[in-house]
């Protein structure tokens, strides 16, 4: 393991790539997702909901958002109108309620994605195939839970 003061400075070169690449993904305020505009917090929600192992409660996004119950509420609210996303009852108690995509916004956030990832490809040309594997395996195990 690297000395203490050398594991900081990777650590601090690592937080300024990170938000460096975050400020060029999420310049724009709003972006236009089918017909409907949408902000950053809201294709945020929609990635989660994507991407996530377990079901997601209005609580459990709040907390990963670091924001107010109500404002997840409230933007929940937005993309249900929209479409994108549904409430159901959660499996193992009916009476909790999780969000997920419905089968239209699957296939438009599959269909977002694809798109970043062509426009992000360009960034990743000086490494390796091996090189991407080692950060994309490094960052999934970098824990940032509130």
């Amino acid at each position: 393991m690297a000395p203490a003061s050398e594991r900081s400075q990777q650590i601090r070169t690592i937080l300024t790539e990170v938000v460096r690449l975050s400020r060029v993904l999420a310049s724009p305020r709003s972006t236009l997702f089918g017909e409907v505009t949408l902000t950053r917090t809201q294709v945020d929600i929609l990635f989660l909901l994507a991407h996530g192992s377990e079901p997601f409660t209005p609580g459990r996004l709040a907390d990963i958002l670091q924001v107010t119950r109500g404002a997840i509420t409230q933007t929940v609210e937005h993309l249900r109108a929209a479409g994108l996303v549904q409430q159901k009852p959660a499996e193992h108690d009916g009476r909790a309620r999780v969000l997920c995509l419905t089968d239209p916004a699957r296939k438009q956030v599959d269909a977002f994605e694809t798109a970043l990832v062509v426009g992000a490809t360009p960034w990743f040309g000086d490494l390796s195939d091996d090189e991407l594997v080692n950060v994309a395996t490094s960052l999934s195990r970098v824990s940032g839970a509130p």
